[in-house]
Formats: structure tokens, sequence, C-alpha cells
């Protein structure tokens, strides 16, 4: 029995101090798989960026571009050749007149005057030659010859009691015909109110506050509300109110409309103004996401999401100004799927193998 108790001892014993000194080999642990995600990026530039702001208005006649032809005498309309709108070259025909027979009766009138007092001055000056007559006689007849004479310039000139047409004084618009043909024109009516090509303007209905941020000079690219295929037209800001609309409550800016610019009065528009320039690291505008009170946007290196906390600054339509020291021209940033992120995070970008973890 003590030989079995003794076996039993020195057999324990040895595993004891087998368990004690064996090798200490372990399994290699279970690799921790991290989740991958799937984004799109974008290539960081640095290029020009502009913050702006839009307004809407109407193509209209600067102030100095309406011009109202009226009657010199009084006439008769006979034919009107244009309608409002017609867009005309300088010296077409825009109307026929011919004189009434009272405006006739002047112009007659006028040249006997200018006839009798062109004798009498005659006689006058072979008087004064003879000694018959003194010089206040000579200069009376004189002055009288001379109203005589300027008296009927001046009705040839405004075309009195003789038939005419008004004509277009520049390349423009007819924008307004006051009377209908047959109608009777006493002298001083007006007759058509026509605007100079090169004399209109874009008028922009702003808020208040807007009107800030406004300057003389700015950039203004405008917009055809009714033809949207139409090329855009540059210019800059010629005005800006003062005053408010007592209907819209709008603050008026003016624009000047070129001349080559294909505008028609009374068109709408759409207006881009440039309040600010310059040249920044640009972002879209879904690549800066808002995380607690701050904006992140995230990079791509060696296939892993990198954070980034950055300030912004000009935007323009879908474009972000974005500063951070630590992002640079040509950086891969995340448009799509950055939502998921987290700094770090294995990502895979389109057309590319899954990363390994």
């Amino acid at each position: 029995m003590k030989k079995i108790l003794l076996f039993l001892l020195v057999v324990g014993a040895l595993a004891a101090a087998w368990f004690w000194f064996r090798p200490q080999t372990t399994e290699p642990a279970e690799a921790i798989s991290l989740p991958v995600s799937r984004v799109e990026t974008a290539v960081l530039k640095k290029q020009m960026i502009a913050q702006s702001l839009d307004a809407f208005g109407v193509v209209a006649a600067s102030p100095s571009g309406d011009q109202v032809i009226g009657a010199a005498a009084d006439c008769l309309i006979t034919k009107i050749l244009v309608a409002p709108g017609t867009r005309v070259a300088a010296g077409d025909v825009l109307l026929e007149f011919n004189p009434t027979p009272d405006a006739k009766l002047q112009r007659d009138a006028a040249r006997n005057a200018r006839t009798l007092a062109q004798e009498f001055l005659t006689a006058t000056q072979e008087r004064y030659d003879l000694k018959l007559a003194n010089r206040t006689e000579l200069l009376t007849a004189m002055q009288a010859e001379q109203e005589a004479r300027l008296k009927l310039a001046s009705f040839e000139l405004r075309g009195l009691g003789a038939e005419g047409n008004i004509v277009a004084p520049a390349a423009g618009v007819v924008s307004k015909l006051e009377l209908a043909g047959g109608a009777l024109a006493p002298t001083g009516t007006a007759l058509i109110t026509f605007t100079a090509e090169a004399q209109l303007e874009v008028r922009l209905g702003l808020e208040a506050a807007d009107t800030v941020q406004l300057a003389v000079g700015q950039s203004v690219t405008l917009f055809s509300a009714h033809r949207p295929d139409a090329p855009p037209i540059f210019s800059v800001v010629r005005s800006v109110g003062r005053s408010l609309d007592a209907a819209t409550g709008a603050v008026e800016v003016r624009v000047p409309v070129p001349k080559d610019a294909a505008l028609l009065l009374g068109e709408h528009v759409k207006a881009t103004i440039e309040l600010n320039k310059k040249e920044a690291l640009v972002a879209p505008r879904r690549a800066v996401l808002p995380v607690n009170g701050k904006l992140v946007l995230y990079t791509v290196q060696a296939h892993h999401a990198v954070r980034h906390e950055v300030t912004t600054g000009l935007s323009t339509g879908d474009l972000l100004e974005v500063r951070d020291a630590n992002l640079h021209e040509g950086d891969l940033i995340v448009t799509l799927g950055n939502y998921e992120l987290s700094d770090g995070m294995p990502v895979q970008l389109p057309d590319t193998k899954e990363p390994k973890p």
C-alpha cells in the first residue's frame, strides 16, 4: 500500500513539474475586422471663388435713353410705319404727316413777310444812299428784314406747313406710340417715345439689408429669364438706390446693358452680383459636415479616413472655401459616404480593392 501511495506522489510531482515548466505557447488571437466604408472622393483644388448675390429685374430705358419725339407744328398723321417694340436703325422713317391748313397759312405768311421786309430794306437803303433817309430808318428796316428771315427759317426747320417724315435719330426701339393714324396733332404733341439701343439698363430689386454689401463697379452677370439658351451678359453695377419702393419695399439697383447685348426692352432677367472674389482651397459643399457645432471634412490617405476640423469662407453655388493647416491642393476629399466615417476608418474608393484590416 505504501508503494502505491509513493508511486502516486511521484507521478503527481512529475505532472506538476511538467505543467509548470512546459513551453509557453499560445494560439494566435483572432484578427479584429474593422468595418470598411465605401466612399466617393473629389480632388481638393485651389481656384478663384466669388461670393455672389442673386437678384431679379427687368430691362428698361436709362434716364437719358427715352426720347419723346413731338409735333413741331400742327399736323395730321397720315401713316404710321412702326409699332411699339419695333427695332429700327438710324434714319428709318417712323411716321408720315401732312400740315394742317392753318400751318400752311402761317408758313405762307412768314414767306410774304420776309419778301416784304427784303423789299423795304432795299428801298430804305436806296433812300439812305440818296440822303433821303436817316441811319435810324435804315437800321429799323435791317432789323425787320432779319426778324422776318429768322422766323421763316424757324418755321421751315420745324417743317411748318410742309409734308414730312419723322425718322429715328439713332438705332433703337420704338417703346410707345402716342397717337393713331389720322389723328390731328397740335404743336408740341408727343407722337413717339423712342429708346436708343445703347441706352438700356436693367433695374433690379433687392432687399434693403442686401444693399449694404453692394458698391458701384461690382461685376454683374445677366441671364435672360425668358430665353434659357441665351448667352450670359457681363456688366457692372451703375448705381445703388437710397430709397425704398413704396409698393414692393425693395431698393432699386441699376445695371447698364452693353450695346451689343441681345436683351429686349421689357425682358425679365436674373442677375448674379459678385460681392467678393479671391483664390482659395475650394471643396463641394456636401464634403463639409456639421458635427457637434464644428465643421468636419474627411480626406483619404493610404485607404484610411483622416478627420479635419475646418473653417469656411466664401461660398457660391455648390462650392465652399475651406481652411485648415493640414489641407493641401490635390488632397482626396470625401464627398459621399462621409456621414459613416470616423478618424482612421478604412475606406474603399470606387474601382479599387477593399483594403486589408
